[in-house]
């Protein structure tokens, strides 16, 4: 099992949080933060799994960071669960292992010069990003983007917009 640990790059127009992850064993976590007893960290699950297929992926290099964000981390630099896939399809799946039961919103950015950042502009990201639930003209809003985690997990759907 492998738990993220993460940079946070916040998208500045759009205002839609961007992580950009690195994967480290949970064991590694447990030896620098335990003194030999049991962690939090190797004990059994306790949160569902959570798929997010994200869809319109330009294939041909780079990664899709993906973030799973709760209200209170929605539009910020934080998401309680991060991870990255390969982009090497049009659609891709980010699987999360371990999610708490609630509402989340799910944001996708391709990171197309595969160099481990978001490039920004002047109206926010120029790599094609996107977040869960329909289409949504200028800032985003929670509601249309929400998705409940069930005791039986969850999933979301992300299409990515290239413009």
């Amino acid at each position: 099992m492998t738990k993220p640990i993460c940079n946070a790059f916040l998208a500045t127009t759009a205002s839609l949080a961007i992580i950009a992850c690195s994967t480290q064993s949970a064991e590694t976590n447990a030896m620098e933060s335990d003194t030999g007893t049991e962690s939090a960290a190797m004990a059994e699950p306790m949160g569902m799994p959570v798929t997010v297929t994200i869809n319109g992926v330009q294939p041909g290099g780079g990664q899709v960071f993906v973030a799973l964000q709760s209200e209170g981390e929605f539009l910020q630099a934080a998401g309680t669960y991060k991870t990255k896939v390969d982009a090497s399809s049009a659609s891709v799946t980010a699987t999360f292992e371990d999610v708490a039961p609630g509402s989340y919103v799910a944001a996708a950015v391709h990171d197309e010069n595969a160099d481990g950042e978001i490039e920004l502009g002047g109206r926010g990201p120029t790599e094609a990003w996107g977040i869960s639930g329909a289409a949504q003209n200028g800032k985003p809003a929670w509601m249309p983007a929400m998705f409940d985690v069930s005791e039986s997990g969850g999933s979301a759907i992300v299409t990515l917009s290239y413009d």
